[in-house]
C-alpha cells in the first residue's frame, strides 16, 4: 500500500437506506417545439469524493435493505425541429472517488438486499415527427468509479453484491425520425471502473450478482427512420480498469447466480443509412486495460442459474435512400468474459490465471424480416466461457 503526507484527506462513509422507496417520476408534454428533453435520476445512497493535488482515503460502506428505486422519464410531442431526448438513471449504490495528481486508498462495500427492484424506464412518443431523437435508461444495483491523473498510486478493495432485480427499458414510437435515433437501454447489477496515467495500480474485486434477474429491453415503432441505433445492455457484474504507464495487478471475483436478458425490438417502415440493432447479455465481464507496463491478473468468475439471453428482432421495409442503406442485426450471449490488452507499441506484458466456469443456458437470437434495399446482416453469438489475452512487444 502506499504511504501518504500530511494533505492526506481521509473519509469514513456509511449510508444506510433502510424502508422506504426512492422514486422520481416526469411527465411531460408539448406541441411543436424546437426541443424537448427530460432527464430524471432515482439514487439510493450516492457518494462523491474529489480531490485537487493531494492524496485521499477513503472507506465507504452503502447498503439498501428493503427500498425500491425507479426512474421514469415519459415525454410526448407533436413535433421537434432540432432535438427530443428522454432518459432515466436509477442507482441503488454509487460512489465516486477522483483525484488529479494524488494517490488513492479505497475500501468499499456496497449492498443491495433482496426483495426489492431497481428500474428506470425512458420513453419518447412523438405524433409527426422529430430530429435527433433519443430515449436512455440505465438501471444499476451498485456501481463504484475511481480515477486518478497523474496519481503515484490506486489502491482498490471492492467488494458488491446485489440480491435485487434490476430492470431497464427505453422506447421510442411514433412519427417520422430524421437525421438521427438512438434508443439506449443498460441494466447492470454490478459495475465498477478504476483508470490511472502514470500509476501503480492494484485492484481487488468480489462482485456477486444473485438478485432474480437483470433485464434490458429497447424499442424503437417508427414508419420512416434515418441513422437509428438501437441497443440493450443487461450484465450481472462488470469492471474495467484502463491505466497508463504504470504497473497493474488486478484480482477479480465474479459469480452471477441471475438471470440475465438483453431484448431489442425495431419496427420500421423505410429505413434511411445506417442502422443498427443489437442485444448484448453477459453473467460477469471484466476488461483490464494498460499502456506501458505489466499486467498480473489473477481471474475467477462464475456464471449459474437460468441462463443468458440475447434476442434482437428487426422487422422492416425497404430502404429508402438512393445511396447506402444498410441495416446490421445482431445478438450476442456470454457467460463469462475476460480481456486483458498491453499497448501493441509500448511493451509490456501480461501474466494471468484465469478460471471460468459456465453451467447457465447460454441464448443468441436474431430475427430480420426486411423488404429491399442495399445491405442487410444479421448475426447471432453464443459463447460459455471467453478469455482474450492482446499484448506485442514494441521492439
Amino acid at each position: 500500500m502506499a504511504s501518504y503526507a500530511d494533505d492526506t484527506t481521509d473519509i469514513d462513509n456509511t449510508q444506510l437506506l433502510a424502508d422506504g422507496p426512492y422514486i422520481a417520476l416526469l411527465n411531460q408534454t408539448v406541441g411543436d417545439v424546437s426541443e424537448t428533453a427530460g432527464q430524471v435520476s432515482a439514487l439510493g445512497n450516492t457518494l462523491s469524493v474529489d480531490i485537487t493535488n493531494g492524496d485521499t482515503i477513503v472507506s465507504n460502506t452503502q447498503t439498501v435493505e428493503t427500498s425500491s428505486g425507479y426512474a421514469e422519464s415519459v415525454l410526448n410531442a407533436d413535433s421537434a425541429s432540432w432535438t427530443a431526448a428522454s432518459n432515466a438513471t436509477a442507482i441503488a449504490n454509487s460512489a465516486t472517488i477522483t483525484t488529479c495528481c494524488g494517490s488513492i486508498d479505497a475500501t468499499s462495500t456496497q449492498t443491495v438486499g433482496p426483495n426489492q427492484s431497481v428500474g428506470a424506464n425512458a420513453a419518447l412518443h412523438v405524433n409527426d415527427w422529430a430530429l435527433n431523437a433519443s430515449a436512455a435508461a440505465l438501471a444499476t444495483g451498485n456501481a463504484i468509479d475511481l480515477q486518478t491523473w497523474f496519481g503515484p498510486s490506486l489502491d482498490g478493495v471492492i467488494t458488491q453484491t446485489n440480491e435485487a432485480t434490476i430492470m431497464s427499458d427505453a422506447h421510442i414510437e411514433g412519427g417520422i425520425m430524421a437525421d438521427s435515433a438512438i434508443v439506449a437501454a443498460t441494466a447492470i447489477a454490478n459495475t465498477g471502473f478504476a483508470g490511472g496515467e502514470a500509476t501503480t495500480t492494484y485492484i481487488f474485486t468480489e462482485q456477486l450478482s444473485h438478485g432474480s434477474k437483470v433485464h434490458a429491453r429497447a424499442s424503437l415503432d417508427s414508419p420512416d427512420v434515418e441513422d437509428a441505433t438501437v441497443a440493450t445492455t443487461a450484465t450481472g457484474n462488470n469492471f474495467v480498469i484502463e491505466n497508463s504507464f504504470g504497473f497493474v495487478q488486478a484480482d477479480h471475483w465474479q459469480d452471477n447466480s441471475s438471470q440475465i436478458v438483453a431484448t431489442t425490438d425495431v419496427n420500421v417502415g423505410v429505413w434511411n443509412g445506417s442502422n443498427t440493432a443489437s442485444s448484448y447479455a453477459v453473467g460477469n465481464t471484466n476488461l483490464t486495460s494498460n499502456i506501458g507496463s505489466d499486467i498480473l491478473l489473477d481471474n475467477v468468475q462464475v456464471n449459474a442459474g437460468i441462463g443468458v439471453e440475447a434476442t434482437t428482432n428487426f422487422t422492416g421495409g425497404s430502404a429508402g435512400g438512393v445511396g447506402f442503406d444498410q441495416q446490421i442485426v445482431s445478438a450476442a450471449a456470454f457467460g463469462n468474459a475476460v480481456t486483458a490488452f498491453v499497448c501493441p507499441i509500448c511493451g509490456g506484458g501480461i501474466t494471468a490465471n484465469n478460471n471460468q466456469t459456465n453451467s447457465a443456458d447460454i441464448t443468441a437470437t436474431t430475427t430480420v424480416n426486411a423488404g429491399s434495399g442495399n445491405t442487410v446482416v444479421g448475426s447471432a453469438t453464443a459463447i460459455g466461457n471467453s478469455a482474450t489475452f492482446l499484448t506485442t512487444s514494441g521492439h
